[in-house]
């Protein structure tokens, strides 16, 4: 007879500016009606859902379930794969979104909606995708970074960036990213930058750059719409210096990823990519800031096994 299992589920109260915390008893009455056994593990503070991860997975721990948004679910693998230091496609993670943007989601078919998304983690259906990792420099030392859907750098980053500081403030949804990308542009000035690409070297005015294993952040943005998760590669959207007519015109094109037809994009398919920019680059993976300096990304092909949903998400067969 198989062993049962028993799922860690880790909920982080400040997910989707406070609704971890006002919906946590509705959460944990669909997981006692799931019939599934678990632990349940409340993240107290900013990097707890790391430490958490970490030990758990130190423990032996393999199945886990996130009940938050892009950053918790960031914290954990960043937590598992410190913690096991190898791959992890003995893993399984599920979601339960609770966060603002929910853009990982997105891309795995799983609803936005709590007795709906634990139906999807009831059939089990997994897959193992890729993740990235990115190192950078900060107070003199090199820190690596482990993400899961996207990470930005130049306009992106600094929009996440803003996100993050509303959603601290208690704000929440599309109003959060709108607020964001106007300030952003208010403050971001555009900076030479190289950028190399599986050893190709581009030389460019950089305004943004998203490097995707997910197609989806900023809340539903298709900033890199032909990226797949399970294909080994990285997918990259540069865009050149733009003026706020271009930014006006492509706005609601960034929903659909018909953006990158304009002629100041450019898509571009490799494993690994580095930033090295004349004025400090900001940047974010899955949201959550990294920083300002030169990155060095590169794709780990399949590593982390998750729970996806419905059968939308072709590109997995």
């Amino acid at each position: 007879m198989e062993p049962t299992i028993r799922w860690q589920v880790i909920l982080n109260p400040h997910a989707g500016g406070g609704k971890g915390r006002r919906d946590k008893n509705k959460i944990v009455s669909i997981l006692n009606l799931s019939g599934l056994q678990y632990n349940l593990h409340i993240s107290e503070y900013a990097g707890h859902s790391f430490g958490l991860a970490k030990d758990l997975a130190l423990n032996g721990e393999t199945y886990f379930i996130v009940a938050g948004g892009d950053g918790t679910l960031n914290e954990i693998v960043n937590g598992i794969f410190i913690g096991k230091n190898s791959r992890c496609d003995n893993i399984v993670i599920g979601m339960l979104p609770v966060g603002t943007g929910n853009d990982w989601i997105r891309t795995f078919g799983i609803p936005d909606h709590y007795q709906m998304a634990m139906n999807i983690i009831l059939k089990g259906k997994t897959v193992v995708q890729d993740i990235g990792l990115v190192e950078y420099m900060e107070d003199e030392k090199t820190i690596s970074r482990y993400f899961v859907n996207i990470a930005g750098f130049g306009f992106d980053a600094m929009v996440a960036t803003h996100a993050n500081k509303l959603k601290n403030n208690g704000l929440s949804g599309l109003r959060v990213y709108i607020e964001s990308f106007l300030w952003s542009y208010r403050n971001h000035k555009t900076g030479h930058t190289y950028v190399v690409i599986d050893g190709e070297k581009l030389e460019m005015n950089l305004f943004s750059a998203v490097v995707g294993i997910g197609r989806y952040n900023g809340g539903g943005m298709m900033q890199v719409p032909d990226a797949n998760p399970v294909n080994g590669n990285f997918h990259i959207t540069l865009i050149r210096k733009l003026s706020i007519w271009g930014i006006i015109s492509n706005f609601m094109k960034l929903y659909n990823g018909s953006f990158v037809r304009d002629r100041r994009v450019s898509t571009h398919v490799g494993k690994q990519v580095q930033f090295f920019a004349e004025r400090p680059l900001s940047g974010e993976a899955d949201g959550e800031s990294i920083g300002n300096s030169n990155f060095s990304l590169q794709i780990i092909p399949h590593q982390l096994r998750v729970i996806y949903g419905d059968d939308k998400f072709k590109i997995l067969e």
